[in-house]
């Protein structure tokens, strides 16, 4: 009996590049959320703190425009923060699902190939199985004489 191959070989080498592929995306989107997130709250501390800095430097108008000026930018950079910190979780979680689908493809052909596997084992041990009793049958009927056709001994048609 032939070795065995998995008729879909090609494609399971495939589904493994692309499992591959997208487990590689997740973990690079979880990073980057981890980093938005990571930036979002610098970004919101110092604001918080300008805020708290800016209530003690009161004083002439001009201070209190720059402080002002100043708040804006840093206001500006909490909210940019947060939308960039929120479109790197929606990210992790586009890839999160293009993970699980991947993986699902996967195992569902490695599912395949693994019952193919056990019904090529089945056969060849049935096939093995089958060997070994013609050639035990065999032995036995070398000692006895076969009968061919009918009752005469005559060659079948």
């Amino acid at each position: 009996m032939k070795r065995y191959v998995f008729s879909l070989n090609r494609v399971l080498r495939v589904r493994a590049t692309q499992e591959s592929v997208a487990r590689q995306a997740l973990r690079s989107a979880a990073e980057h959320a981890a980093h938005a997130d990571d930036d979002f709250d610098m970004k919101a501390r110092n604001y918080e703190a300008n805020v708290a800095s800016a209530a003690s430097l009161r004083g002439t108008v001009l201070n209190m425009l720059a402080m002002r000026d100043l708040s804006a930018m840093r206001a500006k950079e909490v909210v940019d923060a947060a939308r960039e910190k929120d479109a790197a979780h929606e990210q992790l979680d586009a890839a999160s699902a293009a993970w699980a689908q991947t993986k699902q493809k996967l195992g569902a052909l490695e599912n395949l190939d693994e019952r193919q596997h056990t019904g090529y084992l089945v056969a060849q041990a049935a096939a093995e199985q089958a060997e070994a009793d013609d050639l035990v049958t065999g032995r036995a009927r070398r000692g006895q004489p076969t009968i061919l056709g009918g009752s005469r001994g005559e060659a079948p048609r």
